[in-house]
């Protein structure tokens, strides 16, 4: 996984701003901040409220993803 660097600075208070999602078009996507990415598709989320925050956003806005998926994505937590 590659991180796409973003030097425009209208998208980058928008990024900032505190709030949870963006929205481009019909798409919401989540904003959290990760410290590093161990393997593709696997994050390290250490903020308590963020893993909330990610696991809410997992749980409720991608019924796509099974249980076990969204365990998997975020690695051992506990």
């Amino acid at each position: 996984m590659k991180p796409i660097k973003i030097d425009n600075e209208e998208i980058k208070k928008v990024i900032f701003s505190g709030q949870d999602f963006i929205q481009i078009g019909n798409r919401k996507f989540i904003l959290f901040e990760v410290d590093q990415i161990k393997e593709p598709n696997m994050y390290e989320v250490t903020d308590s409220d963020e893993e909330k925050q990610l696991l809410k956003a997992l749980e409720h806005e991608n019924p796509v993803l099974s249980e076990e998926e969204i365990t998997r994505m975020l690695g051992d937590q506990k």
